[in-house]
This record gives structure tokens, sequence and C-alpha cells, in this order.
């Protein structure tokens, strides 16, 4: 008889990474694929996904059956309809199945359950925050379209209208703009629009890693907008800090994705919270986002069991 399996899923805009382990959190497989990220048009295929993953994780392991529990931290799951639709496609797949946000995984992970404030700034933005009394908050996290500050798309965008304003005069001379046309293989700066007309939210962010790399070669132009986006991150944070407290000392605080990673642009959010009236203290996670699925997954088995 297969002893009890459990399965977390962080599922990012970029790629999803699946582990699987047993009841005594011994690490049996670990797995990455495409983006878990929900599209809200076609929920279904972030569940196709995640099965995708079980079937790898499973063959590596040398499992027969399917997890006892699975929890996927998905990103892009913006409502309740969305949540159960990725949750009836995962019918199957496991035992039980839940699916969560993957802001929820990551602050569980990074501050092992306790209080702080997670600040995650990747493909997009958000922050989670749980306090001193177990109270949990969100800020931010609210699309492209209206939100996602601070985020790898909003600097990737920011660039991009900055680029093209150099050319019209309306900004200084900026390496953002040759910087930008190269990346793009694109001959002049009217084909900007057309591209970002087209382009995924994720192409878009992919550019941030570049831009952060002009701003830290001392380009004036891409250093303004770089801290203009850090100073909005740092908002998110500061606001939880008030909603959640009051707190007995600093507030922790883990940075989590892909732009944070620029120690450059880090420093620059540290630099605004500072400035708060509120003490920080900024610190590594505890466990990675896919732990704190795994650490849902098992408590999801136990609650099953249980009814």
């Amino acid at each position: 008889m297969q002893p009890s399996i459990f399965a977390g899923v962080d599922g990012g805009g970029t790629k999803s990474t699946l582990l699987l382990a047993d009841a005594a959190g011994n690490e049996l497989a670990r797995v990455s694929g495409a983006a878990g990220l929900v599209d809200p048009r076609h929920p279904e295929r972030s569940a196709e996904v995640i099965a995708q993953l079980v079937r790898m994780a499973s063959a590596q392991a040398g499992l027969s059956a399917p997890p006892a529990a699975l929890c996927a931290g998905l990103a892009g799951v913006g409502n309740e309809a969305e949540r159960v639709a990725v949750e009836q496609a995962l019918a199957g797949v496991a035992g039980v199945a839940r699916v969560v946000s993957d802001g929820e995984i990551a602050l569980h992970g990074a501050f092992d359950g306790g209080p702080g404030v997670l600040l995650i700034a990747g493909t997009g933005s958000v922050a989670y925050g749980r306090g001193p009394d177990g109270r949990t908050e969100r800020c931010g996290g609210w699309g492209m379209y209206v939100g996602d500050e601070g985020s790898g798309y909003a600097l990737g965008r920011a660039a991009l209208a900055a680029a093209l304003r150099s050319v019209d005069g309306r900004e200084a001379d900026t390496r953002l703009l040759p910087v930008l046309l190269e990346l793009l293989k694109m001959e002049g700066p009217r084909e900007i629009p057309p591209w970002a007309g087209r382009a995924a939210k994720g192409d878009v962010a992919a550019l941030a890693r570049h831009v952060l790399d002009v701003a830290a070669a001392g380009d004036a132009v891409a250093l303004r907008l770089v801290e203009q986006q850090a100073a909005e991150l740092a908002s998110h944070v500061m606001a939880l800090a008030h909603r959640l407290g009051p707190w007995p000392g600093d507030v922790p605080v883990v940075f989590h994705g892909g732009v944070l990673r620029s120690g450059l642009y880090a420093t620059l959010v540290d630099r605004n919270l500072a400035q708060n009236a509120h003490r920080y203290q900024i610190q590594p996670a505890r466990a990675d986002a896919v732990h704190g699925a795994l650490a849902y997954a098992r408590a999801l088995a136990g609650t099953a069991a249980a009814a």
C-alpha cells in the first residue's frame, strides 16, 4: 500500500513548480513546467498544467497512485468562480485538491505561519500580511490594467513609454530606447506601439531586468522610473503594516519575486520603508512558496480525514 503522499504547487506567471513529499516531509520529487497563471477565460488550463506536473513528479518518484492531497497556489485566482473552476478540473488528480492564491502559500512559507508582510513583485505585484493577532490582509494585486504597481510588467511598460517620450523630446535622451529596440529586434520606435498592443503580460515583464540594468548603469531616466516604481512597492508594505498593527517590534518583511532579486531595486524599496513611521526588518523567507503549499496540503488531508 502506498503511504500518504502530498503535493504542493507554486503556479506563478512564468512557471510552475510542484513538490511531492511524504507524511514526514521527505522530498520525493520536484518538477517545473508551464505557468500556472489562471486565465479567467480558460481557468481549466491551469488544471491541465498541474495534472501534467503531477504525472511527471509521480513518474520520477515511482508512485502508482495519485497524491492523497494537493494544494495549488496559483497566480491570477481573482475570484471564487475561477478558483472553483480550477478545483473542479483537478478532480481525480489527487484524493482531495484545494486551490488558493500564490500569495497565500508564499506568506505561509515565508513566515512559517507567523506574522509579517510578504511583498511580491514578479510579473505582477501584490503584498500579503499576517498581523501579530493572526489577522491576514492583502494589498494591491489589482491586475495589469488598474494595478500591478512596481511589478516587472509596470517597469517594462514604463520603460517603453519613457523611450517613446524621448523620441518626442518630452523626455531626456535615454539608453532605454536603443536597448529596447535591440532587445525587440525593431528597426525604429514606430514599431513599439503595435508590439506593445500584441504583447502578453509576461513579454512586457521580461523587459524589467534590462530596465534595471540600464538604471544601475546610471541612466537618469531609467533610474527615475525605477525609483518611482520602488516607492509604489514600498507603499504596499506600509499600508499593510498600518492595517495589521499594532506590532510589538519591528515589522518582519520578506521580499519575493524576480524583480526584487535586483540589488538596486531591493535597496530602493528598503530606503522608502526607512522613511515610514514603522520600523521594518527585511529578512529571508523561512521556506519557499511550494513548501507553504505542501503544508496546506497536509492540513487539507487531515481535515478531509476528520470529516
